[in-house]
Order: structure tokens, then C-alpha cells, then sequence
């Protein structure tokens, strides 16, 4: 095989939580545009119900989330590291606080822009995000104003002893998480990431030096080719059960999983491996052949069908 496939679209803050890994780690990698909204049927018949993005590709090996994307790109890639000072757990946590940024954000873009979405995208985001009240949130913007400021100003304390990257002198996930809620107040509202961060000049000088890694070296490629690759490959013969798992799952249990936060989809299929923090489940389709899907537990409700 010939490495990562990326199947993402740039707009999304979270594609580019996995771009910045993938400039940190200077891969060369493939890429495979998704459509912003459905119908998404080329990702799903690789995921098996599963519509967010982004999602890495090796063969017939699926990764879900961000989070389980870094795990991933660490153990095929070591080095450079995404987990330079060797907290991986502290960094993989932050995924949650990022979440808690980019829903401050949006929320900001949902008060200033939402007015002006097309009716069918407008429809699909507010089904995608069933937390949030799109008709409140004109209401709520200045409290989604100080709650944003509030996550960017811990960026500049993190930053204010002159370290270059927040978690020391080489970038890691920490900068991939924060990054991309900056780059999107940045790309969509810049008069307001104005007023938010202008006083924030530790922060400037860090977006400046995340941006400068890149993202590696992209090549596109048709979603056929992908699916072609996965049909003509064979998911890694990885098995790990917890013999405390949480939920008793064992080898061969069928199961759903989908996120607990969004409505990004289902897929089930048959386990694989269950374990603290990652859920793998083997599914079968006609165009993929066999593949294994990889999710991360924290933030997926895993159900027994």
C-alpha cells in the first residue's frame, strides 16, 4: 500500500486538527475530498454509516476522530513526535477541551452568519449538532464571545514564558488541538478575531509557527482508488480484548457505535478489539471487502445489538 489516505474537506476545523499532525510528522499522504454534507455515500460505504470527517485510510484499516488519528500516525510514525515531552495522556484529554473551544466558535459563526446559510445546509448543521440551539444563538453571542476569549487567553498563559509551542520548543498534539478554533475565527469572522485576540500577541506569534509546519506533502486522489485499495487489502490481524472491559465485550459481540455528542452516523459490525480508549469493529460491503473500523471510546456510545 502506499500510506495515509485522508478523506476530509478543508473547511472543517477538525480536518485540520489532522493536517496539523501531518505537517508536524512532514508525511506524504493522499487526500480524498468528502462533500461538506450529504449525501456521502463513497465515506460511507468505507465507514459503514459513519459521515464525519476526518477519517484515515491504511488499506482496510478505517481510524475515526481526530484523537484516534494521533494515536495512529504516533505508533506507524514516531518521529518527529506528536507527543514530544511524553504526555500522552494529558494531550490526547485535551480533545475534549477542544471540543468545548470549537463549540464557542460556532456558536459566534451560528449568531453572525447563520442568517445567510443555505436553507439545506442550515438543516443538515442543525441536525448534525443536536446540543445546540441555532434560534438561541443570536441571544447567547456575547456570552459565546467571553467563553471564547476564555480558551484563548489559557493559550496565552501556556504561552507567556516564552516557550515556542505550548506544550515546549517542538510542536505536539496540544498544537493540533488549539489551532484550528483560531484558524476558523480567523478564516470566517476576522474582524471579530480581531477584537477577541488582538491583545493576545503570544498567541499570534504561535498561529504564525504552527502554520510555517504545514501539513505535510498532498496528493489527491478519486474515492475509487481508496475503496479499490481497501477491497484489495486485508485489515491488520491486530486482536486485544480487556478482560475487564467496562461493557463485557468480547471477541465476535455485535455492536453500534456512533458519537455522543453529534449525530455523525452508526455502523456495526463484529469486535475486534476493546479496550480502555479505542473500540475496533470488523463490517463487510461489496465495494470495500473486509474492513475493520477503529473508534476511540471516549466520546462514542458503544451498544450491543
Amino acid at each position: 500500500m502506499n500510506g495515509p489516505i485522508l478523506h476530509a474537506y478543508d473547511a472543517s476545523p477538525f480536518t485540520q486538527r489532522a493536517l496539523r499532525m501531518l505537517g508536524i510528522k512532514n508525511l506524504d499522504w493522499r487526500w480524498v475530498e468528502t462533500p461538506m454534507m450529504p449525501p456521502k455515500e463513497d465515506l460511507l460505504t468505507l465507514t459503514g454509516g459513519y459521515r464525519g470527517t476526518p477519517v484515515l485510510q491504511f488499506g482496510s484499516d478505517v481510524y475515526v476522530d481526530s484523537q484516534l488519528i494521533a494515536v495512529e500516525l504516533e505508533r506507524r510514525y514516531p518521529l518527529p513526535a506528536l507527543f514530544p515531552a511524553q504526555n500522552a495522556g494529558l494531550e490526547l484529554a485535551l480533545v475534549k477541551w477542544s471540543d468545548a473551544f470549537f463549540r464557542c466558535a460556532l456558536k459566534i459563526v451560528l449568531a453572525l452568519q447563520a442568517d445567510s446559510w443555505p436553507e439545506a445546509f442550515r438543516k443538515d448543521r442543525e441536525l448534525l449538532f443536536p446540543d445546540i440551539d441555532f434560534s438561541s444563538a443570536k441571544s447567547g453571542l456575547d456570552d459565546a464571545r467571553a467563553q471564547y476569549r476564555g480558551h484563548a487567553f489559557l493559550l496565552e498563559q501556556q504561552l507567556a514564558d516564552g516557550r515556542t509551542f505550548l506544550g515546549g520548543e517542538t510542536p505536539g498534539l496540544s498544537d493540533a488541538q488549539a489551532y484550528p478554533f483560531i484558524w476558523l475565527m480567523r478564516g470566517a469572522l476576522p474582524d471579530v478575531a480581531d477584537q477577541l485576540l488582538s491583545e493576545l500577541p503570544k498567541l499570534a506569534q504561535w498561529e504564525r509557527r504552527v502554520a510555517e509546519h504545514g501539513e505535510g506533502r498532498r496528493s489527491r486522489v478519486d474515492a475509487g482508488v481508496a475503496l479499490a485499495e481497501a477491497l484489495q487489502s486485508e485489515p491488520a490481524p491486530y486482536r486485544e480484548i480487556d478482560p475487564n472491559d467496562a461493557q463485557r465485550l468480547t471477541a465476535g459481540t455485535r455492536v453500534r457505535i456512533a458519537a455522543d455528542d453529534t449525530r455523525r452516523g452508526e455502523v456495526d459490525g463484529e469486535v475486534t478489539v476493546a479496550l480502555p480508549n479505542r473500540i475496533s469493529i470488523r463490517r463487510t460491503h461489496p465495494r470495500v471487502g473486509t474492513v475493520v473500523v477503529h473508534f476511540p471510546r471516549l466520546g462514542y456510545r458503544v451498544a450491543r445489538l
